[in-house]
């Protein structure tokens, strides 16, 4: 066991030679370019591995968002998951509440279900959707179903189809539909929701598709039915 699981503060959620997979905690930074206490996310496995093991990140998560992520701890990992992303093998799914779409504007969803482009720029910590000149972003709405206690708001399955910075919280907020509590894109005062709740890769050491996951994450909001079915298409295919 290359990663001591008992001093850590998330889940592991499997690991071998080359692989770790891990549940990252809504609020946690992935990685800081300056982190002298050692919180990111990414500080603290290295201080749970053992000596000589090279982790290394091959992709990352907001701080506000939670869920599975994969880090490598050979070069070799890295280099093979960083070609895997590169072209476009990785299936990755979201969970996310946003506000209940106004029916006036997308009866029955129109206009939501379905693929949607837009071009992105970064500025900093921030993302913006410009007309030209931006990274070419694409995601997929899969479903999207009414938050079982919360008045006026929904939850959104979404298939992320390219890795831009904030992008499925700045396209959302583009549709008119910014996560709740996201105020840094326009969302209504709340919680925020925000969960990578499955990805599909193929493992550096079998050659063998895996899904990542959490099958009853205790720290999941309560979603319909009618999600919890368009969430079992996604891992049980």
């Amino acid at each position: 066991m290359l990663i001591d699981p008992s001093r850590l503060e998330f889940p592991i959620l499997s690991q071998d030679e080359q692989t770790l997979v891990v549940s990252k905690p809504a609020g946690m930074a992935t990685e800081l370019t300056n982190d002298p206490r050692g919180v990111a996310m990414v500080s603290r496995i290295r201080r749970a591995a053992k000596a000589g093991v090279q982790v290394r990140l091959v992709h990352r998560l907001d701080r506000v968002t939670r869920g599975v992520m994969i880090v490598a701890l050979t070069k070799e990992a890295a280099a093979f998951y960083g070609e895997q992303i590169r072209e476009g093998v990785w299936e990755k799914y979201y969970l996310a509440r946003i506000p209940k779409p106004r029916p006036e504007k997308f009866p029955h969803h129109a206009g939501l279900i379905g693929t949607h482009k837009a071009h992105i720029k970064e500025e900093g910590t921030h993302a913006t959707i410009v007309r030209a000149g931006g990274k070419p972003s694409f995601l997929e709405i899969l479903a999207i179903e009414a938050s079982p206690g919360r008045t006026n708001e929904c939850h959104v399955l979404i298939r992320l189809l390219t890795g831009r910075l904030h992008q499925i919280r700045v396209m959302l907020a583009a549709l008119g539909l910014p996560l709740v509590g996201d105020e840094l894109y326009g969302g209504a005062h709340g919680p925020l929701y925000l969960e990578h709740v499955a990805l599909w890769y193929v493992d550096c050491a079998t050659r063998d598709i895996r899904l990542a996951h959490v099958e009853d994450d205790s720290e999941r909001e309560m979603v319909a039915p009618k999600m919890k079915h368009a969430l079992s298409r996604i891992i049980r295919r």
